[in-house]
């Protein structure tokens, strides 16, 4: 039994040295060993690329806007599904008679510096510091491109919604923009992270349906307001959001 034993992990052995011999085999441990973090920081960017694209091809119109900015890069399934539970509560709001709104979700994914460098910081401690910068610029330029959108969907009145982390909530002082949740509610809802924001992780809502389980617990919920000098239109669509906003936190499963 030894003598076989011996001569079965000689043979193992052999077979090894012949698979690592292989030079198409021996390529790609070469190439994976220099370009791990090239490959990696690629792969990231061509997601969320994908994810980008196919939120701006969309070719169905809605008639309210929620905005997701948080460090989560949406698949086009989890948006999708995160707008099924939308609509659902949106067609639960809806009087007898009226219309059913449909709901769309815009998303920017947004990271802090920490967990990009997390990110880019493998199992074993490696930092990859030209995938981080590259990383760094383009998480930038998202941030930048939220916050374009943040002043416009304020004073153009095109979102009033927003589902973001607590570091964009701080950056962007959305406070300043936002409805004090004493103008909304008689009390304080369940899980408020200030007097103008509420942890969407501490809702009902996030507890019973698992499709908002692709948003991070410690999203805010934040309603901002609208110009006082907006028309009728952008007024009733200001309630519409309003209506939307109270239905999403004042949840109860059944």
């Amino acid at each position: 039994m030894k003598q076989q034993d011996s001569s079965y992990r000689e043979e193992k052995s052999e077979a090894g040295e012949i698979a690592l011999s292989n030079p198409v085999i021996k390529w790609l441990d070469n190439f994976w060993y220099h370009y791990k973090w090239t490959v990696i920081f690629c792969a990231f960017v061509l997601m969320v690329i994908v994810v980008c694209f196919a939120q701006c091809t969309q070719t169905v119109t809605t008639d309210q806007s929620v905005t997701f900015a948080g460090a989560k890069a949406l698949s086009e399934d989890e948006i999708a599904a995160v707008q099924d539970v939308l609509n659902l509560i949106g067609e639960k709001n809806t009087a007898d008679g009226e219309d059913v709104l449909t709901v769309g979700l815009l998303t920017y994914s947004v990271f802090t510096e920490e967990e990009l460098r997390a990110m880019y910081t493998d199992e074993d401690g490696n930092f990859s510091e030209y995938a981080y910068n590259s990383a760094k610029q383009a998480n930038s330029d998202r941030l930048n491109n939220f916050s374009s959108f943040l002043t416009a969907g304020v004073v153009a009145s095109k979102c009033s919604i927003w589902l973001v982390s607590e570091y964009v909530y701080e950056y962007r002082n959305m406070k300043a923009l936002a409805v004090p949740l004493a103008n909304s509610f008689e009390t304080a809802p369940a899980g408020a992270y200030d007097d103008y924001a509420i942890r969407l992780g501490d809702t009902e809502l996030y507890q019973y349906y698992d499709a908002l389980k692709a948003l991070p617990a410690d999203t805010l919920i934040v309603l901002t307001v609208i110009p006082e000098y907006a028309n009728d239109t952008a007024q009733q669509s200001y309630v519409n959001d309003v209506a939307l906003y109270k239905s999403l936190v004042e949840f109860r499963a059944p």
